[in-house]
């Protein structure tokens, strides 16, 4: 009788800094399919004036300032990954990347408390929580490099 074996291996040989910036690249991703699904969904509804009270809701004022922040420094952020390696720098990335993931899992964790059912939006803050994860392993490794 014959038997499928399956083996799952993380890589070890890739760059970690290679795949500390996909990581982030990933997220940048979902932050913007985030950013679009609300308005993709009512609009191809014909729902307006729903969209107008979800926007304000969230992101709000406020949340939509955060976001451009959090896009901006997310795309400065793979540069630097790229241009910078000192001690100081891969520690702050490593801090950064996951204090940026536990932002969105927190945010997540107040959406479902708050009574928001599974949906699209679920599957992106599940790839944006797995891309995180990947990140500050990747983070940690390039950090661990300079021991």
């Amino acid at each position: 009788m014959n038997t499928l074996k399956v083996q799952i291996t993380i890589n070890t040989v890739t760059n970690p800094r290679n795949i500390l910036t996909t990581a982030w690249a990933g997220m940048l991703a979902v932050l913007l399919a985030m950013l679009l699904i609300d308005p993709l969904q009512h609009a191809m509804a014909g729902q307006y004036e729903a969209l107008t009270h979800t926007l304000q809701h969230d992101p709000g004022t406020l949340g939509l300032r955060v976001l451009i922040g959090m896009l901006c420094a997310n795309t400065l952020m793979q540069v630097g990954i790229q241009m910078f390696g000192g001690p100081a720098w891969r520690s702050f990335v490593l801090v950064i990347t996951a204090l940026y993931g536990l932002f969105f899992l927190i945010h997540q964790v107040v959406h479902v408390a708050g009574g928001e059912a599974l949906g699209l939006h679920t599957v992106l803050d599940v790839t944006h929580h797995l891309l995180a994860v990947a990140g500050v392993m990747a983070a940690h490794q390039w950090r661990k490099a300079l021991d």
